[in-house]
């Protein structure tokens, strides 16, 4: 896999930082992966099916490496406080 570096300021460095705990990525490397896959679709001339199939095995993957095994709350459980 391509190694790309680049800089970015202090208070970009921050934000990513914050969004990176707060939405559970694993690392700034996956957040921008995440963002430039999400750029990249927009452009894209894939129709609406395929870009459901590649951002429904996104969350798959995120859930799998979040999760590591455990069990997930119920349905119920997760939506009580709505």
């Amino acid at each position: 896999m391509p190694v790309i570096n680049f800089m970015i300021p202090e208070v970009l460095n921050k934000q990513v930082a914050k969004t990176v705990r707060n939405r559970g990525f694993a690392s700034k490397a996956e957040f921008f992966r995440m963002a430039a896959f999400n750029y990249l679709q927009k452009d894209s001339a894939e129709d609406d099916m395929e870009r459901l199939n590649s951002l429904t095995k996104a969350i798959r993957e995120e859930v799998r490496k979040k999760f590591k095994g455990k069990k997930l709350p119920s349905l119920e459980e997760q939506l009580k406080d709505l």
